[in-house]
């Protein structure tokens, strides 16, 4: 005798409960199964998992299979690799005092790691040891991989340039000033898209010449960067700075929700110059920045410390401003829907806030229960991975109906 599916299951215990037969049975069992699937994909947005992983995550990333998920650890000086989809501890390995940033390699056989004064490891993933030790000149903030050119596209802590490396050897190829210290890359084609702090602005740049064509003033204090290609714009979500509100004040139409703001002018572009590199810090400065970072920071307790912030919409085409979508509680990483009518974006504040991008406006709120370091689609593209840096977990979090 066959054993019952799971609907089978269901329609004869509802036969057996109920009176009114199969048509009654099928009713329910029809309801049912609409309610559980409305659970998966619709409703508010809510955290649906939470896997354990070091204090103060930094960074993210995801092999190309969307199998594994590397998480760096500042505050535990580690580098923890989890299994997708369910979460599962794959490896945990120890790094050299406060690690900056990770890399899985496309192939998901190991990672670089970003660690101590200015080291990168490249770790297998096999026996979990370090099979090559480079010393580049200058320290690395973060990674980005080009996979036309097969080179890494790499921030470089406290100066305004973005340095090209051979990933084999950690050889600099190149660096170009691009006005800021990176914050994020991405790529589109012969293109690439850099988003730089002090500069507060989104920069073209060419992978086949590997120069700056041009750039753009996004908003105070820019953290991340999401494309969409296919409309040919992006979103840069901008933690706000004190006295910047004035300046990026622009208004949102209460009905018309298709219009857009006024594109940045020549003189938003003139004041977008690059600040100097940030001096060094004693131990006990730093120890109190480090303690600053990871705890929550509330915006009704940080008056003006999100002014201006939002998240700026620029056109690539010709790299111009056209919009600025109000955002509250400092946001730091911004992700887009498959839809493409909503953007998640984290928030310093410790909230999840989506955008609704034609009503420009937030839409719906989350509070994630800690200050998120770090924050990636997930490859089911159901789901939001977050890394907090204040807590030990990466949460799985459903962004709700309009998502898809």
């Amino acid at each position: 005798m066959e054993p019952a599916v799971a609907g089978q299951t269901l329609s004869s215990l509802v036969r057996g409960l109920l009176p009114g037969g199969r048509p009654r049975a099928a009713l329910l069992l029809f309801l049912g199964l609409g309610l559980l699937a409305g659970c998966r994909t619709g409703g508010a947005p809510r955290i649906a998992e939470h896997w354990r992983v070091g204090l103060g995550a930094r960074g993210m990333s995801l092999d190309d299979g969307g199998r594994r998920l590397a998480v760096v650890c500042r505050r535990s000086n580690d580098v923890w690799v989890l299994s997708l989809p369910d979460g599962a501890l794959e490896a945990r390995v120890d790094t050299l005092p406060r690690p900056r940033a990770v890399l899985l390699r496309p192939d998901g056989d190991g990672f670089y790691v970003a660690e101590g004064l200015s080291n990168v490891a490249l770790v297998g993933m096999a026996d979990q040891r370090v099979e090559r030790s480079f010393r580049p000149y200058l320290p690395i903030g973060s990674f980005a991989f080009e996979p036309t050119t097969r080179r890494l596209f790499c921030a470089q802590v406290g100066l305004p340039t973005l340095g090209v490396y051979r990933p084999s050897d950690m050889h600099l190829e190149t660096s170009l000033d691009v006005g800021g210290e990176v914050q994020a890359v991405a790529f589109d084609g012969a293109d690439g898209w850099v988003v730089t702090r002090q500069a507060d602005a989104l920069v073209r740049v060419s992978l086949k010449e590997m120069n700056v064509q041009t750039g753009a003033l996004a908003g105070p204090d820019p953290r991340g960067l999401a494309l969409d290609l296919d409309s040919g714009l992006a979103y840069v979500p901008c933690h706000g700075r004190a006295g910047a509100v004035s300046a990026l004040a622009l208004p949102s139409p209460a009905v018309e929700a298709a219009s857009v703001s006024p594109d940045a002018d020549n003189a938003d572009a003139a004041a977008a110059g690059a600040l100097p590199a940030p001096a060094g810090r004693s131990r006990n400065t730093q120890a109190a920045l480090d303690a600053q970072e990871d705890a929550v920071i509330p915006a009704a307790a940080a008056f003006h410390r999100y002014d201006g912030s939002g998240v700026a919409v620029l056109r690539l085409r010709d790299v111009r401003r056209v919009d600025y979508i109000d955002v509250p509680g400092g946001p730091v990483a911004a992700v887009l829907a498959p839809s493409r009518r909503l953007l998640a974006v984290a928030c310093e504040d410790g909230m999840l806030r989506l955008v609704d991008l034609r009503g420009r406006r937030v839409a719906a709120a989350l509070d994630l229960e800690g200050r998120p370091g770090a924050m990636l689609p997930d490859p089911d593209g159901l789901s939001l991975l977050v890394a907090l840096s204040s807590a030990k977990v990466v949460e799985r979090v459903l962004p709700g109906a309009g998502w898809r």
